[in-house]
């Protein structure tokens, strides 16, 4: 699946595909960023947004907070702009019910949403923008790009994860069918915004309903934002296993409309999603097979063959923090990815996956 699907994709697109029409058109933005606790990225974001190359009216910014309480509110209030509004949930209620929220409050013709802690190159608006001018383009994915991603193990796999999914995303989009978007800048037709199940991941969600409805979900890396790369393994472990089980949990919500994809959207999700979050258990499979096999010569030595695999990985776990030799860092985040995803698994099973929104230093979407 790691290696079979992008192949089998890039020839679908190369047979299939054909690029967006793209024109430089200007509609109506509303920008709305969710934001839970966020005084330490609050003035650097507002500051980020407010000097983006975009005509001051035709943007609206919406700050949608849920449940702050800490200074986020009042660090975003002292920004005076007539463009910018702030609402509040009392009430823990999470990210997607924020965003909701803040929809139903939108004027603009296309609702970009944004991550706290991602900063937009002055022309991301410009470059998603000009998607819209195809009017079946319902949905447009940016580009998340690590900042500091090589100073270690974790974020020079997580480059090259990024890399590995970048390619990935560009067929899909040559066809028209993105799977998933990034929620660190992904934007939307508000006349076509789905207002999901507030309990299910928003870049799993927002997707695959526009995809259901037949209108195209796309892929514009010229559209970029930034974030700093994680350098904490446990927070690393932690965001992708709550990706996989929100992923998992979307899946099953909204089993009877993913039902309604094009066979294309149902191939993809099934081997870029499903199948991936199964496998480490065709990996726990093959290992045990291997070894009660063991005395076959072939069998021997694909079980000798995953012994080198697990120690240099384990290598690249105690060098993690000063690693940059790819023989190491590469078999390493493969199975840390794939262990989050086992964990993440086993814990949907045991509990189910909250809705609440958790706010990390660096929150992805994955994938």
């Amino acid at each position: 699946m790691y290696f079979a699907y992008p192949a089998a994709i890039f020839i679908i697109a190369k047979i299939f595909g054909k690029e967006a029409r793209k024109e430089n058109i200007m509609p109506p933005i509303t920008m709305i960023i969710p934001m839970h606790n966020e005084e330490k990225s609050a003035k650097a974001k507002i500051e980020n947004i407010l000097a983006l190359d975009y005509p001051k009216n035709s943007l609206e910014i919406i700050f949608a907070l849920d449940n702050c309480t800490d200074k986020t509110k009042e660090i975003l209030a002292s920004h005076n702009d007539s463009r910018v509004l702030i609402f509040e949930n009392t009430e823990r209620a999470g990210k997607v019910a924020a965003m909701n929220k803040a929809v139903s409050l939108a004027k603009g013709e296309i609702i970009v949403f944004s991550d706290a802690n991602s900063m937009n190159q002055s022309d991301t608006l410009k470059k998603i923008a000009r998607n819209f001018a195809d009017e079946g383009v319902g949905c447009v994915s940016g580009r998340l790009r690590y900042v500091d991603a090589n100073s270690t193990a974790i974020g020079q796999g997580e480059n090259l994860y990024w890399r590995y999914e970048t390619f990935i995303k560009k067929q899909e989009s040559r066809l028209g069918r993105l799977l998933i978007t990034n929620g660190s800048i992904q934007a939307v037709r508000k006349e076509l915004y789905p207002y999901p199940d507030q309990e299910i991941a928003d870049d799993f969600s927002i997707p695959l309903l526009i995809q259901a409805k037949g209108h195209k979900v796309l892929y514009e890396p010229e559209a970029v934002v930034t974030e700093k790369a994680t350098e904490d393994l446990t927070e690393e472990f932690k965001q992708k296993m709550r990706i996989v089980a929100q992923g998992i949990k979307g899946a099953l919500r909204m089993r009877k409309i993913l039902l309604k994809l094009s066979p294309l959207g149902i191939f993809e999700l099934l081997f870029h999603k499903i199948l991936r979050w199964a496998g480490p258990f065709f990996m726990i499979a093959i290992f045990v097979s291997n070894l009660i096999l063991i005395k076959e010569a072939l069998y021997f030595y694909l079980f000798l063959a995953q012994l080198v695999f697990y120690s240099l990985s384990l290598i690249g776990f105690l060098l993690r923090k000063k690693n940059r030799i790819k023989l190491f860092y590469i078999p390493f985040y493969f199975n840390l990815i794939n262990f989050a995803s086992l964990a993440a698994c086993c814990h949907f099973i045991r509990s189910g996956q909250t809705h609440i929104w958790e706010k990390a230093e660096s929150t992805r979407a994955i994938q």
